[in-house]
Parts: C-alpha cells; sequence; structure tokens
C-alpha cells in the first residue's frame, strides 16, 4: 500500500505522476530505458513529486501542469541520484544494484544525462521561459552542492556550519524547489510560496540529518546500502564531524581515518566512538531542531487543509528507518 493512500486526492494525483514517469523513460535505446526502470521500480515515497502536488493544492490546481512538473522534478532527483551512484561507486541502492555496477559507468553516465534532458523537456511543456530559467538556477546550485562534497572528501576540518550549507544545496534545495514550483505554478501568493519553501528548505535538511544517522546506526538489509558507507567514500557527515571535534575522541579517530585502507572492523570501531562521543545524540537534536523549524513554518497556512498532510509527512519522516 502506498504511503500516499491515507490521502485519496494526493495518490490520484501521483498515480498519474508514476505513469508518467515510466512513459517518460521510454526510449528507442533499450538499456536507457531499462536503467531508468530499474531505478524507478525501486519504489520509495516520492516525497520531491508529492511536495509539488500538496503545495500546488494550496492555489489554483491544474493538473495538467503540475503533474508534468512533479515528474520532471522527480527525474531530476533520479537523475542524481544515478550520477551520486557513480562517484560513490556504489554497488546497491534501496536494496537494488545500481545502474553504474549493473551496466556500467559509462551508461549509467548517459542514463544520467538522459533523464536530466528528459526532465527538462517536460518541464519546457508546461513552464514559460522564465520559470525554466528559475529552474535551471536551482539545479545549478544543487549541481555546486554536490560538486563541494566531492571536493571536500576526507576533509575532517569541515565545519558544522559549513557541513549544514553544504546539505542544504545538495538535499534540501530541491525540497525547496518543489514545494515554490508547485506553489507558484498554482499562482499562490508570495507568503503562501515563501512559507512552502522555507517548509521544503527545512524538511530536506532534517531528511539529509536523518540520512547521516542511519548510515551509522542501521543494518544494511533496512537501508539498501552498507552501513558506514559514507565513511568509507570519505563523506564525513555530522554524527563524524561532531566526534571529531571533541578532544577526547579526536586523535583515535583521525588515526584510523588517515589509514590507506579502511578495513570493516575499522569502520565498526569508528561508529562505535561516534556512539560513545554522543554524536548521534547531537545529530539527533539538530534533526529535531530543523523538523521543528518545518513544522513552525506552516503557522501562518493552518488554515489550509493540507497543511495537517505536510504535519502528517513531517512525523513520517521523523520515524523512518530507511
Amino acid at each position: 500500500m502506498s504511503y500516499w493512500s491515507k490521502y485519496p486526492d494526493i495518490e490520484k494525483e501521483m498515480e498519474k505522476v508514476e505513469e508518467l514517469l515510466e512513459q517518460s523513460v521510454k526510449s528507442r535505446r533499450k538499456i536507457a530505458e531499462d536503467a531508468s526502470l530499474d531505478l524507478l521500480k525501486a519504489g520509495g515515497k516520492r516525497i520531491r513529486p508529492a511536495l509539488t502536488i500538496i503545495s500546488a493544492q494550496y492555489g489554483n490546481y491544474d493538473s495538467n501542469k503540475i503533474v508534468p512538473m512533479a515528474a520532471a522534478l522527480e527525474l531530476f532527483h533520479m537523475a542524481t541520484l544515478i550520477h551520486d551512484d557513480i562517484i560513490d561507486n556504489a554497488k546497491s541502492r534501496r536494496g537494488i544494484e545500481t545502474a553504474q555496477s549493473k551496466y556500467g559507468k559509462d551508461i549509467a553516465v548517459y542514463t544520467g544525462d538522459y533523464l536530466f534532458s528528459k526532465a527538462f523537456l517536460l518541464a519546457a511543456k508546461v513552464s514559460n521561459g522564465e520559470k525554466i530559467i528559475h529552474l535551471s538556477k536551482f539545479i545549478k546550485a544543487i549541481c555546486e552542492g554536490e560538486i563541494e562534497q566531492y571536493a571536500s572528501k576526507f576533509d575532517h576540518s569541515t565545519s558544522i556550519s559549513t557541513y549544514l550549507k553544504r546539505i542544504k544545496y545538495k538535499t534540501a534545495l530541491l525540497f525547496a524547489l518543489c514545494c515554490q514550483i508547485g506553489a507558484e505554478t498554482a499562482e499562490c501568493d508570495v507568503k503562501t510560496s515563501r512559507n512552502l519553501r522555507r517548509f521544503g528548505m527545512s524538511l530536506g535538511t532534517a531528511f539529509q540529518l536523518k540520512d547521516d544517522l542511519l548510515d551509522v546506526t542501521s543494518e544494511d538489509a533496512i537501508v539498501g546500502k552498507p552501513t558506514g558507507n559514507d565513511i568509507l567514500e570519505g563523506i564525513y557527515t555530522l554524527p563524524l564531524l561532531y566526534t571529531i571535534k571533541q578532544s577526547e575522541y579526536h586523535k583515535e579517530v583521525l588515526a584510523l581515518l588517515n589509514k590507506n585502507n579502511f578495513t570493516k572492523k575499522d569502520i565498526t570501531e569508528i561508529i562505535y566512538f561516534i556512539h560513545k562521543s554522543n554524536g548521534i545524540d547531537r545529530t539527533r537534536k539538530m534533526e529535531e531542531r530543523y523538523y521543528q523549524k518545518a513544522l513552525d513554518s506552516l503557522d501562518g497556512l493552518a488554515c489550509y487543509p493540507n497543511t495537517q498532510i505536510l504535519i502528517d509527512l513531517v512525523s513520517s519522516m521523523r520515524d523512518r528507518i530507511k
């Protein structure tokens, strides 16, 4: 059963998005279509297109405009996931083999590019030139966030504020974009659009912090990728950064991180220090702070029925285990 089945109006539109996604990834080149479908069929809540639809329902909702835009934004997201997996040399995502592992890096690059082009094509059909420029600027900023993360690999000196800024570009900005594009396409007033954008930005930041926590607290089978994978790839997330910055654990953790080759035992030991140093608890507090900021953004929207859906979504994301 879909998460959105609790909300029939949303579920109906999400079914249209799913149909359009399947149509959009069709290609004369079967390998590109197959690689795209593998990721598409892996499932998930489709939070980003749902945010577009939910936000648009605060205004003059037009399914013929909103559904293609929601699908376009999900295709953008899928493209970034495929490219991420290439950079991270990831073998699995959501419990399935990644495109780069199954088809090779070359095909994965082409598939990601293909999805980007299909996303822009969909968006262009229902948007004017100004919106496409606006959309392009957001996507540029998201890509810059990814580049910043790559450039900062294995950098244990990253400050907490720098890290939070990076994940806002890398992850939260797309959540904010989905909310804003939905609201603006539905001709919501400026205040409503601004509040929904703020909601998306805060929710997206909390979402990434939850991912950071899951990387060092969950079983491999649940999250669909190896525990400690971020550490292995040199991506030092908030729980680890909190630990490194404590003098009591600084030396021991850096000695492990500076090894030429990590073993599974090394990763387990680093995760042990993260737990012992309260890196987990401190990250949870930061995560909770952003959930609360998301809820605070909805204070001026209490009279709208969709606000309860967004409140429910925050609760669901707080409890997620993968």
